[in-house]
């Protein structure tokens, strides 16, 4: 499998103003995912939290959270909601948690905001919501990055990969684990090999959502996580 680590040079959205450091996705390496204090939450309870990406709708495979729960043997709800928006979706991350009682929660939001031109602060200023909301809760968050979107939604990669240097920002403030999947799906191209692109063999043609490849790569670099 891909290597999920990336050092790269991130930006922390405030207001829509940018600040610049080096830090990079935990891929996990040697320190799983743990609950300590799961509170009245099951340690045998996942939730994947997100857009069309989670809930699979796209692709006619078996969506990530579906394999994942095979992958590590514990229950993965699938919340994902395809269209939805981080900015709105805030209070959908305490709805899952009193649905399910999840000790882990996966987020994977942001991109459906950038579609449709939302300022790249507003969002993390969301997903950091998010996360908060999982602590209060005794909830374990863990964020993820999206695989720049190529092809027809090429027009978007650079304000993904924006968002993704901010989700990695969150991240490591936070102390929170984070699914670098832009790096999982970085296409080597040896022609533009500065370039960060989706390999298009892990992707449908519309170049944002995955195809089953690139389903089953989601699905093994959250499975690394426990």
């Amino acid at each position: 499998m891909r290597n999920a680590f990336l050092r790269c040079l991130v930006s922390v959205m405030s207001v829509g103003t940018v600040c610049g450091f080096l830090v990079g996705c935990d891929d996990g390496g040697d320190g799983k995912l743990s609950n300590k204090n799961p509170g009245i939450n099951d340690l045998n309870v996942v939730v994947a939290f997100g857009d069309s990406i989670t809930q699979g709708s796209e692709c006619a495979c078996v969506p990530y959270p579906a394999r994942l729960s095979a992958m590590i043997g514990k229950i993965v709800y699938n919340t994902g909601v395809g269209g939805s928006k981080a900015e709105s979706s805030v209070g959908r991350t305490q709805t899952a948690i009193n649905k399910y009682h999840p000790a882990y929660m996966l987020i994977l939001y942001g991109v459906n905001d950038i579609i449709h031109g939302h300022n790249v602060g507003g969002i993390l200023g969301a997903l950091n919501q998010m996360v908060l909301i999982c602590k209060q809760n005794n909830v374990v968050p863990v964020l993820a990055t999206y695989p720049v979107p190529i092809l027809g939604h090429r027009l978007f990669a650079y304000n993904t990969q924006m968002l993704n240097m901010g989700i990695r920002t969150i991240a490591e403030a936070e102390g929170i684990k984070c699914v670098d999947l832009e790096a999982e799906f970085d296409f080597d191209d040896p022609l533009f090999p500065e370039a960060v692109d989706a390999d298009p063999l892990l992707m449908q043609p519309d170049g944002l959502h995955p195809n089953d490849a690139g389903t089953q790569i989601m699905a093994m670099a959250f499975a690394d996580l426990f």
